[in-house]
């Protein structure tokens, strides 16, 4: 673990933000390259450390896709230009960029932030705003109409107030409020309930498969996204099958364990043991789409599963391998076999 990574543990450490580890735990971890959260996510102290690649490694992780790919990735508005011909992904309608907006889309009648918010009152439309390059559902903000009425993040506010902020959001894109299935909102209503889906390509037969996947359902207090960091949950979902298994989340972890939620914590919805309905069609779906563009090594996929199909979010070039509390990559020999291929594990002994 590089210096920096040390010095920041550190400071969390002396901030109380760091992980509830004892400070053997914690150097036992650092020593194996994984942080204290990582070491509590996997269960480490019961689970062979071998068998997951530490967070030491996530930089060779992140180089796997080449440049171009990183870039369609990374940039939400390039990432809908090139996927929207494919896959059902919002479309992109404006762009703010320093308190103006500008129209990308054909027919969309809003030119200034003002009267997008008029549009979205009078319509009872629904845009969502986010940043075109950040993650973690950061500055994010849906804006809908509701008899007249203006909900920002699922809240009442007044015009001017919603104006305000949205003309704030400085570099951030307007895409159609994505409308999930009756299984997200049955589950959570007041956010967008989304699967993330890593696939990967064989280095052997050139065939993507489905690595790993999780299933994330937003709270109260992370609405309108589903986020973990903003104190969403999530679920491991068997790739064979599409069933979720028990939630969990890193920030309900409490008494040297963490709450498990086999239901929403908030709507009672079950959880454990349900089927993601269409799995199939999300599976092929993304195969398809790493078929038609191979350079696509390595993704992490957030998609949503609609009243009428699979909906497409967006992809990362660099999902982040706590993804592997759906279980250790390196126990399966197909991901083991892709990192060993791609030189992840060289010179770790592991």
């Amino acid at each position: 673990m590089t210096l920096l990574k040390r010095l920041q543990g550190l400071r969390a450490m002396r901030e109380g933000t760091s992980a509830p580890v004892p400070l053997g735990t914690r150097i036992k971890a650092w020593r194996h390259g994984f942080s204290g959260w990582s070491w509590l996510i996997y269960d480490l102290d019961n689970n062979d450390h071998r068998l997951y690649i530490p967070n030491t490694l996530s930089g060779r992780m992140a180089n796997i896709d080449g440049p171009i790919a990183r870039s369609v990735l990374k940039n939400k508005l390039l990432f809908e230009r090139t996927f929207a011909a494919y896959a059902n992904v919002p479309r992109i309608r404006a762009a703010l960029e320093r308190g103006s907006l500008t129209r990308l889309s054909d027919g969309f009648a809003p030119s200034s932030v003002a009267e997008l918010v008029t549009w979205v009152a009078d319509t009872s439309s629904g845009v969502f705003v986010k940043p075109v390059d950040s993650s973690e559902g950061r500055g994010a903000h849906s804006l809908e109409g509701r008899d007249g009425t203006i909900l920002v993040d699922k809240k009442p506010l007044d015009a001017a107030a919603a104006t305000r902020l949205i003309s704030a959001q400085d570099g951030s894109i307007v895409t159609d409020l994505v409308r999930q299935g009756a299984f997200g909102r049955s589950i959570f209503p007041d956010a967008v309930n989304t699967m993330r889906v890593v696939t990967m390509i064989d280095p052997d037969s050139g065939e993507p498969f489905v690595a790993s996947a999780l299933h994330r359902f937003g709270t109260a207090a992370s609405a309108p996204t589903d986020n973990i960091s903003r104190r969403g949950i999530r679920a491991s979902i068997d790739v064979s099958t599409g069933v979720l298994a028990i939630g969990a989340a890193s920030w309900a972890y409490e008494n040297g364990a963490f709450t498990a939620f086999p239901t929403h914590p908030e709507t009672g919805a079950q959880i454990a043991g349900v089927a993601v309905p269409g799995w199939n069609e999300v599976v092929d779906t993304l195969l398809g789409l790493v078929r038609r563009f191979p350079m696509l090594v390595y993704v992490g996929w957030d998609a949503v599963v609609g009243d009428d199909g699979v909906i497409l979010i967006e992809g990362n070039h660099s999902p982040n391998i706590t993804q592997q509390a759906a279980g250790p990559y390196l126990a399966d020999p197909r991901i083991r076999r892709f990192v060993e291929h791609h030189g992840v594990l060289a010179g770790t002994g592991l």
